[in-house]
């Protein structure tokens, strides 16, 4: 009984340091984003900045290449390390890195083949056709750098070793964000940008690899020790991630299309910015969720289906917790922060901000489930569920763009999310980890849900009574509503063993600040 105590304690401190990390990594990251946006607006313009988007999001279909393998690596490496079967990680992750080499080759020669077809397809003006072309092929020439890449990340994803994963992409998004900069600055144009992305990607290659080697040197990373008997096993658990991340593009890679090849090529900014900006609260939210497929590998390693039941309810309620009150904000206070953020002329698009970040709550609330399903190897009903929804959702924003704008578009993706997540996705994911609808409703949704009644009337009242128009005043609005939400769950909702967790690091940040204080 004490040895399983220690082991519950250990696990909640496993996810709470790597959720921190994770969150402190992203945190830089958004902020840096968050700032860089506006200036590459600014320096490119609408039709540049919808080119940009457009070709991104195009390319973006390009990742599919990767098969879902990167997941394979996470649970297999989980999964080997917890056996002690560092020769079988070993050979595994090497083949992983050899298929990705080749899909990559093939990612680069699909997208040479298709840049000069794009300007015919897509509402792209005269003027910026050789841009596209270049664009495409440059982008291309990205995706298939990127995808054995992944392979590196996803071996520190699977040793659970967040902290050095975060530590890289931070250190490579500053990289990135000073280079782009740099490159607008001289004249570099999107084409620059796109260079200094892929310079990056490559560099940061080195570091990942020196980190892998020396957390895990009996990985010995690279090429040598691959095994064509572990390609089935590999494609066996990947393909069902692969159709998922098809319906995921189609879900969320696809309006930008639809709408440059139904409307001016410039309608796609708005859009964009307004997407953008209702990712925040998912975008922080992932953050929590990826601690979850390797720690759910490493415990159906050990047949504890208990835990992984207790993951699924705790994860879900967590992720409730964390996403709706930054989304609630964001609804509430949409206008003033497009307002400020890029300019008073995409205000008028904050309702797109509200259908876009309710389709993104209702996606997010399933992430724990997918990610533990993956763990468990029971994700391959997820596949047919993620890809219908794409299709529907390709579907009906084509068939509403016409009529209603960027409204249908954004309904486009609304309704097939809703239909998909709380209609097919959420029963099977309870019969699959074995947890009842009382319990889901008492234990995950009533706690999360009830302070967003407080939060959503002061954020109301402070917005109507302050206006606020400042970075400082639209942050204080925020965090008054965010306090609200926090002080109401952990007063009503919250268990004893989230109220104990936060009183450990209340303590844990005070020794910490107390230790500064001292050497100061």
């Amino acid at each position: 009984m004490v040895k399983e105590i220690e082991k519950d304690v250990l696990i909640r401190q496993h996810i709470l340091r790597s959720t921190v990390s994770n969150y402190g990594a992203k945190v830089i990251m958004l902020g840096t984003w968050f700032l860089l946006t506006p200036f590459i607006l600014h320096q490119l313009g609408p039709d540049g900045y919808g080119l940009w988007v457009v070709v991104g999001s195009a390319t973006a279909y390009g990742t599919l290449l990767n098969f879902g393998i990167s997941g394979a690596v996470i649970k297999y490496v989980a999964e080997h390390r917890a056996k002690g079967e560092s020769q079988q990680a070993a050979s595994l992750v090497a083949t992983a890195l050899c298929l990705y080499s080749v899909l990559g080759l093939i990612a680069i020669a699909i997208s040479l083949a298709i840049a000069p077809l794009f300007p015919l397809v897509f509402n792209v003006l005269p003027e910026q056709r050789s841009t596209a072309i270049s664009l495409v092929r440059l982008m291309g020439l990205g995706v298939g750098i990127s995808i054995p890449c992944a392979t590196a990340t996803a071996v520190l994803w699977g040793l659970q070793r967040f902290d050095a994963s975060n530590f890289l992409n931070v250190a490579g998004t500053i990289l990135t964000a000073a280079g782009i900069v740099a490159v607008l600055l001289l004249g570099g144009g999107v084409l620059g940008m796109v260079a200094v992305s892929i310079l990056v990607t490559l560099l940061m290659q080195v570091p990942t690899v020196w980190f892998i080697n020396r957390l895990a040197p009996d990985l010995r990373f690279g090429w040598r020790g691959a095994n064509r008997a572990l390609v089935r096993t590999v494609m066996s658990f990947s393909w069902p991630l692969f159709v998922i991340d098809a319906g995921d593009r189609l879900q969320n890679k696809t309006d930008e299309i639809v709408i440059s090849a139904f409307l001016p090529i410039s309608a796609v900014a708005p859009y964009a910015i307004a997407r953008k900006l209702s990712e925040v609260a998912q975008i922080l939210t992932d953050q929590f969720m990826r601690v979850l497929l390797p720690l759910a590998s490493r415990l159906n390693a050990e047949n504890d289906q208990a835990r992984i039941r207790s993951i699924y309810i705790i994860g879900t309620r967590l992720t409730l917790t964390i996403f709706l009150p930054v989304g609630c904000s964001l609804i509430v206070l949409a206008p003033p922060i497009l307002t400020m953020w890029v300019g008073a002329e995409y205000a008028d698009y904050a309702y797109l901000v509200t259908i876009l970040t309710v389709a993104s709550l209702i996606d997010t609330s399933q992430w724990p489930a997918g990610s533990i399903l993956q763990g468990v190897a029971r994700h391959r009903p997820l596949a047919l569920i993620s890809i219908g929804a794409g299709i529907a959702n390709v579907a009906l924003s084509m068939a509403l763009v016409r009529a209603f704008g960027l409204t249908g578009v954004a309904m486009g993706t609304l309704v097939p999310t809703m239909v998909a997540c709380l209609g097919f996705m959420l029963p099977y994911s309870m019969h699959a980890i074995g947890v009842e609808k009382a319990q889901m409703m008492r234990q995950v949704f009533l706690p999360a849900w009830l302070p967003v009644i407080p939060m959503g009337s002061t954020l109301y009242l402070l917005d109507k009574i302050f206006e606020p128009s400042s970075l400082f005043s639209i942050m204080a609005v925020a965090g008054a509503g965010v306090t609200v939400y926090v002080a109401t769950y952990m007063t009503f909702s919250a268990s004893e063993m989230e109220r104990q967790t936060c009183r450990s690091m209340v303590v844990n940040i005070k020794s910490v600040a107390g230790s500064c204080f001292n050497r100061a």
